[in-house]
């Protein structure tokens, strides 16, 4: 576009047209090009040759292209850069994501996986433990009633032998007593039978003596009786409770052993269950990874293809945009030129024709 005009001195002249180009940039910049001036009055040595004008514009369009290219090239390329950035980030934010949740989800599973197995085991432990005690308990009055049973065996025994005992007494006083009896009547017997009331009299005095012997004997033979029961009782009892007290104590150790064998498969268990379950979710969360990391990649390439192809599209526009501008441009030097040359040779006809 013309930015001033100018009359050149002495005579009627053409005017002088001044130009500045404006170029825009595809990152938006702006270039104004220095001021052309284009004089119809200069002398033909000043002048540029058509041809060289032309070409000098064509190797402008050709830089100005090439330029154009390399600006919108390195601007795409930083765009794909920024835009691999972004997407790379956006993948990174959302992976991590899923995987932190998947993280949250595994570690409930395995915290509700150990408080359910350690609930059943304590179940497991409290069952055997009844059962032990059941166990324990039918054991015990086993033991109990054995040694009842032997204790009345005993007691049947122990007083047999006190009866006969007390028997063999009985019968050697009382063989004693006739001995001495019969001993006292020879004695008086002539007494007897000069006074037969004296013999009534010894024969009341003589029952009444057996009688009191025979009920002390008897409270005696009673006495022995009891004693012997409370002594063979207090064995009895004794034996019991050292018996009960010793399968007790034998019973416990084989129920401590019993629930600590039951306890060390059950943390076998435990931990057997947790590794198995740890390498699933181990599994599960590389194959999530896995199926993260192809999905982001697919999106990539899908998203790199349709920039690809946007730019190119954009490209190719800015390329028909500059190349139909610089055509434009061309087409209106042409015209400039065509119009110079027919301005320069108008004054050479009209001297041509006064000379005639």
């Amino acid at each position: 576009m013309p930015d001033e005009q100018k009359d050149a001195p002495g005579g009627r002249a053409e005017p002088v047209q001044l130009y500045r180009f404006r170029v825009r940039t595809s990152d938006g910049r702006e270039l104004v090009s220095a001021v052309a001036v284009v004089d119809p009055n200069a002398s033909d040595q000043n002048q540029h040759d058509p041809a060289d004008a032309l070409e000098e514009l064509d190797q402008k369009h050709e830089t100005e292209s090439r330029q154009h290219d390399e600006d919108l090239a390195r601007s795409q390329q930083e765009e794909s850069q920024r835009h691999a950035a972004d997407l790379d980030a956006h993948h990174d934010d959302i992976s991590g994501k899923h995987v932190e949740a998947l993280d949250a989800k595994h570690e409930g599973e395995a915290t509700k996986t150990e408080a359910d197995l350690k609930a059943s085991h304590a179940e497991e432990l409290e069952r055997h433990g009844k059962q032990l005690d059941e166990q324990h308990r039918a054991e015990q009055e086993k033991l109990q009633a054995s040694l009842g049973d032997k204790h009345q065996g005993e007691v049947q025994s122990a007083l047999a032998e006190l009866e006969k005992r007390q028997v063999e007494q009985l019968i050697q006083r009382s063989s004693e007593r006739v001995k001495a009896l019969r001993d006292e009547l020879a004695r008086q017997a002539a007494d007897f039978a000069q006074k037969p009331q004296l013999e009534q009299d010894f024969w009341e005095k003589h029952l009444a003596e057996e009688r009191q012997r025979e009920q002390e004997l008897r409270q005696k033979h009673a006495s022995e009786r009891k004693q012997k029961e409370l002594e063979l009782r207090d064995r009895f009892e004794k034996r019991l409770e050292d018996e009960l007290g010793k399968k007790r104590d034998e019973l416990l150790e084989a129920k401590r052993k019993h629930l600590d064998d039951v306890v060390a498969k059950q943390r076998e268990q435990l931990a057997k269950c947790g590794e198995e379950l740890k390498q699933k979710q181990q599994q599960a969360r590389q194959k999530l990874v896995d199926e993260l990391k192809e999905r982001g990649q697919q999106e990539v390439r899908m998203r790199a293809d349709a920039l690809k192809k946007r730019q190119e599209d954009e490209l190719k526009k800015r390329q028909e945009l500059l190349q139909r501008r610089q055509k434009q441009e061309k087409a209106r030097h042409e015209e400039l030129l065509k119009k110079k040359d027919q301005q320069q040779a108008a004054p050479k006809q009209a001297a041509g024709g006064k000379h005639r």
